[in-house]
């Protein structure tokens, strides 16, 4: 390997994992932890959406807006080299009007507001200027392959992807910490990489953009990193992450529970990701989330191959493909002697 190159099985895996993630998680969402404890005890693989659920009809292993916008994403990328708000802006309203998005119930009310001054022509960097949701964060792991491992250069462009749709700090701060996580565990040796790349994603993220009044993404995954350290057993973790930190689509709460698993669990993503689909609220943002860094850093083959191989399936997906587009978009940006191209 070239002294930028990465290997591409880890950019598979991150890939995977948003999508395996997003579709474990989909019958769950917005469900309590105790009501997926009754319904279905503990899943530990895709399920159907139950009657009467915001999902019910879609087949198990289908993909939700959280895999179509990181898509949305990867096909920009190849399309324009880079993201700017421009470029964002235009990804996010082609994945809205090819998929419906306006009269579907998988539009964030961030992201439909963004989009709605989008549409009528406002400047890409002001329109997300209500946005405080987890929507930016969920869709950001392409841009961290193709930075990896420069952590600055991934927070920069994953900055510029959020304001279209989220420019409240802590939005930008939760989309930061995924994006620097995963450029840093598609290389890392340990996760105590990972979890400093995600805290200084998350630093980098908050003094930038619309201030919010209150607690800090970086504070948060702090808190969810010592629930980790100090809990007696996966089970009492999981619960403290749950009524702690949270699962609700702030990105002060998925976004640090998010990284909490991914450390109980020890990156192993046959653990992880059913956990976070087991966890409650935003259940397929927090398992594609987790997902994503996950199999960044263990690669693809880390997942079962059936789980790949039902949402290659179900949603037309080709993880060699995609992987193939952001490699040559990394390659497009570094020169020879591994020097960044800007």
């Amino acid at each position: 390997m070239s002294s930028y190159s990465i290997d591409p099985g880890r950019i598979a895996g991150a890939l995977a994992g948003v999508a395996i993630g997003d579709a474990m998680g989909m019958p769950l969402e917005f469900m309590t932890r105790e009501e997926i404890r009754n319904a279905y005890g503990r899943i530990e693989g895709f399920c159907t959406p139950r009657p009467g659920h915001i999902h019910a009809g879609m087949a198990a292993g289908r993909i939700t807006d959280d895999t179509e916008q990181t898509l949305a994403i990867i096909e920009a990328l190849d399309a324009h080299g880079r993201i700017t708000p421009e470029v964002a802006g235009g990804a996010y309203l082609k994945w809205a009007e090819q998929t419906n998005a306006y009269e579907s119930s998988v539009l964030g009310p961030s992201s439909r507001k963004a989009l709605e001054r989008l549409k009528v022509g406002e400047d890409p960097r002001d329109t997300g200027s209500a946005g405080s949701t987890v929507g930016a964060a969920m869709r950001v792991a392409p841009i961290g392959i193709v930075n990896s491992p420069d952590l600055d250069k991934a927070a920069e462009e994953c900055y510029l992807s959020c304001l279209p749709t989220h420019g409240v700090n802590i939005a930008i701060a939760g989309a930061c910490a995924v994006c620097c996580g995963v450029a840093a565990a598609l290389a890392a040796k340990s996760l105590d990489e990972v979890e400093d790349a995600a805290l200084y994603g998350a630093r980098y993220g908050e003094r930038l953009g619309i201030q919010w009044a209150g607690t800090l993404v970086s504070a948060r995954i702090e808190l969810a990193l010592s629930i980790v350290g100090e809990s007696r057993g996966t089970e009492e973790a999981e619960d403290r992450l749950y009524t702690t930190c949270g699962v609700g689509m702030d990105p002060t709460e998925l976004v640090p529970t998010a990284i909490g698993l991914l450390v109980l669990h020890k990156g192993d993503p046959r653990k992880a990701v059913p956990a976070a689909a087991n966890m409650g609220g935003d259940t397929d943002t927090l398992a594609s989330i987790v997902g994503a860094l996950s199999g960044a850093y263990t690669g693809i083959r880390a997942f079962p191959q059936e789980w790949v191989d039902t949402v290659q399936k179900e949603n037309n997906l080709d993880f060699e493909k995609l992987t193939a587009i952001l490699v040559a978009v990394r390659e497009r940006r570094y020169a020879s002697n591994g020097r960044y191209r800007c």
